[in-house]
């Protein structure tokens, strides 16, 4: 009797697991198609009432009540020197380095699954160019990544 060795071949779910798949929530500033890496995301939220506060940098808007938590609301768009022309609609609550950060976005678009592969150097040469990390090309289009420790660098 022989003994016939046989190759063991990868079921297609193997083979997904191996792929390494990144997740954003991906947003709309200025009709810009962004996003942001999903696990910094802890919420997403209507424009709540906003209470300045007196002697904080321009792109600090103030904080905002959520739910008896105080957290800082800041604008993206001023940060990133993109002219807002849109008001913004959501507030996307982030886990920072610095504690929790509301940040204005225009609209929301949903979460979107990007494969390692697909995400590409940033070659943009932008305003805003350098907070973002990677750029993809998905069915919905181009969408360009946060930088979201460039964001805050410095700035919290």
């Amino acid at each position: 009797m022989d003994i016939v060795k046989t190759e063991k071949k990868e079921s297609i779910l193997e083979k997904q697991a191996k792929k390494k798949i990144h997740e954003f929530l991906a947003v709309y500033l200025e009709n810009e198609f962004m996003g942001m890496p999903l696990k910094n995301v802890l919420e997403i939220s209507k424009i709540l009432e906003l209470f300045p506060v007196p002697l904080t940098p321009s792109y600090i808007k103030g904080v905002v009540n959520l739910r008896g938590e105080i957290i800082p609301t800041i604008s993206i768009k001023h940060i990133m020197n993109i002219p807002q022309k849109v008001q913004p609609s959501r507030l996307i609550i982030l886990e920072t380095p610095y504690g929790k950060v509301a940040v204005e976005v225009d609209s929301v678009y949903g979460v979107v699954k990007i494969e390692e592969n697909m995400l590409e150097p940033n070659p943009m040469t932008a305003i805003y160019s350098e907070f973002i990390s990677n750029v993809a090309q998905i069915k919905k289009g181009f969408i360009s990544i946060i930088d979201l420790d460039k964001v805050f660098h410095k700035r919290m």
